[in-house]
C-alpha cells in the first residue's frame, strides 16, 4: 500500500499505530539500583547534623540506617521522617554497656553491621591554660573512647563475617592546629591514628576504615561560633570554594566511602573542607 495515498485522517491513525508498535518494542526502563541496598548501618550521633544528613542519603540508596545518640528526641525525629529504613536507639558512646547495647540491638533486628559511621563528637574551645580536667576528659571520651569501644564491639562481628566498612569523622583540626582548641585538635589526632589503625591490621580481613576531615560545616555544634559575623566573613575568605561546608557536603562523602566505587580505598583521610587545607 502506498502510504502517501491513504486519506489525512487514515494516515494520521497509521502513524500512530506505527510508533506505539515500535515503542512497545524498546525495553521497558530499568530500575535504579540503589548504592548500598540492604547495607546495615550505624550512625552514632545520628539525630542531627552530619549524622543526620547521612541517616537520609544512606536510606535513600537502600540501606537500613540504625542511629545512636544520647538525645532521644532529634533521635526519633530523625528516625521518623527516614520511616522504616531506620531503627532509633539512645545511649551515650562513652559508657561501655551502652555500646554493647547498641550493637546487640542491631544484630538481634538485621543479623549483622556492614558500615559504621562514627560520628558522635564533641567541641568545646577554650585556651590551653584555661582547659580544666573535666573538659579535657569530657572530650578526650566522647571523641576518641567512645569510638575505641565501639570500634572493638562491632569489629568482632565484621571480623566473623569477613567484610565490614568504618567511616570515621573527623575534623581538618585532627591534622592542623588552631588557636583555642587543643583538647579538641589533640582527640581528632588521636582518633585519625585510630582509623589508620584498623586500616592496617584488618584490611586482610575484607575491612576497610577510612577518615573524612570536614572544614567548617554549618551545623548546631559550630552555631556558636558562627554567631560571630565578623569573624565568619574573615575566616570564608580562607576557604578556596567560597563558602562553608554543609552537613549534605559531608553525607555525600560518606556515601563514596560506604560503597563499591571506593573498595580499594582504606587508611584514607579524605578533606572535605572547600579547600582550606590546601592553602
Amino acid at each position: 500500500m502506498d502510504y502517501h495515498i491513504v486519506p489525512h485522517r487514515k494516515r494520521l491513525a497509521l502513524g500512530w499505530t506505527i510508533c506505539l508498535y515500535y515503542t512497545s518494542l524498546k525495553p521497558s526502563a530499568k530500575p535504579r539500583i540503589m548504592r548500598l541496598a540492604d547495607k546495615i548501618t550505624v550512625i552514632t550521633g545520628g539525630g542531627t547534623g552530619i549524622g543526620a544528613a547521612t541517616a537520609r542519603a544512606f536510606a535513600a540508596e537502600g540501606a537500613q540506617v540504625v542511629l545512636f545518640g544520647r538525645r532521644a528526641a532529634p533521635l526519633a525525629q530523625t528516625a521518623g521522617e527516614i520511616g522504616e529504613r531506620a531503627l532509633a536507639i539512645t545511649g551515650d558512646i562513652t559508657r561501655e554497656d551502652d555500646v554493647k547495647r547498641l550493637v546487640q540491638k542491631t544484630l538481634e533486628a538485621h543479623g549483622r553491621i556492614d558500615t559504621l559511621v562514627h560520628n558522635a563528637g564533641v567541641f568545646r574551645p577554650a585556651p590551653l591554660h584555661e582547659t580544666d580536667n573535666q573538659l579535657w576528659d569530657d572530650t578526650m571520651n566522647t571523641n576518641v573512647r567512645g569510638p575505641f569501644l565501639l570500634t572493638r564491639e562491632v569489629l568482632k562481628g565484621m571480623v566473623a563475617q569477613g567484610s565490614g566498612n568504618l567511616i570515621f569523622i573527623n575534623s581538618i583540626l585532627g591534622q592542623i592546629a588552631v588557636p583555642q582548641a587543643s583538647a579538641y585538635a589533640a582527640s581528632k589526632g588521636a582518633l585519625l591514628q585510630l582509623a589508620r589503625s584498623v586500616a592496617v591490621e584488618y584490611g586482610d580481613r575484607g575491612i576497610r576504615a577510612n577518615s573524612i576531615c570536614p572544614g567548617m560545616v554549618e551545623t548546631d555544634m559550630t552555631a556558636d561560633l558562627r554567631a560571630d559575623e565578623a569573624w565568619m566573613a574573615e575566616l570564608r575568605k580562607e576557604y578556596p570554594a567560597g563558602r562553608f561546608g554543609t552537613a549534605e557536603d559531608v553525607a555525600r562523602a560518606c556515601l563514596y566511602l560506604a560503597g563499591d566505587e571506593s573498595s580499594f580505598v582504606t587508611g584514607a583521610v579524605l578533606p572535605v573542607d572547600g579547600g582550606y587545607t590546601a592553602r
